[in-house]
């Protein structure tokens, strides 16, 4: 999009023009700048003028992979924003915690892929029993979507890959789930995730504090979450 550049900080800029193809840096720029103008929207303010900052993360105590965090202008909005290829996803709140993942679907993925060392690493017993029991064909795209729900519920908390991944129980049999992660320095133990609707070449996921629902615009559309008892309604962007 023209003008994506003029909207980014220098370091940004830096950035995108380091990718070796030009596409990708592109692709980054337009993500970020993306970003900046929904946040503006909310703030009422300029884009460039957002400045983002890192909180520290909850399980090593370095800032290089906690928490965004928008250090000017002072707000008490939370965002998450997640790059795959060409894609991208960008999630933002008012005060509630929040986490995004988006996933490009390659061939590999969607023609099925033997998923048992993966697994191994990042799946718990009953999501590789799930697994287990799909056709061999569909399991490629069932990892995927464990996958996105597992970062989007770590990147919410904050620690990120700092988490164990077999911890986190996502239920993919389930439209939405309520997945139980407690890390030192998070308030939040129960977490929402439910999948959104990503088109044929992506998957993705969203997570909330368990005791949150996201209402959204009239443009657009996402499965609805699990309704825990009373849920308070969370402004998303």
């Amino acid at each position: 999009m023209p003008g994506d550049l003029a909207v980014l900080t220098a370091e940004e800029r830096a950035r995108a023009g380091r990718f070796r193809q030009p596409d990708r840096g592109a692709a980054y720029a337009a993500a970020h700048a993306a970003a900046r103008r929904c946040l503006a929207e909310q703030l009422r303010g300029s884009p460039e003028l957002i400045r983002f900052g890192r909180r520290p993360c909850p399980g090593c105590g370095r800032p290089g992979h906690g928490r965004p965090v928008v250090e000017h202008p002072r707000t008490s909005w939370e965002s998450s924003l997640s790059r795959s290829g060409p894609y991208w996803l960008f999630a933002a709140t008012d005060g509630v915690r929040i986490g995004v993942d988006v996933e490009r679907l390659r061939p590999l993925d969607t023609a099925g892929l033997d998923v048992s060392r993966l697994g191994a690493a990042v799946l718990s017993v009953s999501e590789r029993d799930h697994l287990a029991g799909l056709e061999p064909a569909a399991r490629g795209r069932a990892f995927i979507r464990c996958w996105t729900r597992k970062e989007a519920v770590v990147k919410a908390s904050g620690i990120g890959i700092e988490a164990d991944l077999r911890e986190l129980e996502t239920r993919p049999w389930l439209p939405s789930a309520v997945v139980e992660h407690a890390v030192d320095g998070c308030p939040v133990t129960l977490w929402s995730v439910c999948d959104l609707p990503a088109g044929p070449h992506c998957a993705a996921a969203l997570a909330l504090p368990a005791h949150h629902e996201p209402w959204f615009g009239p443009g657009d559309t996402t499965l609805p979450l699990s309704r825990p008892p009373s849920p308070a309604r969370t402004p998303a962007a």
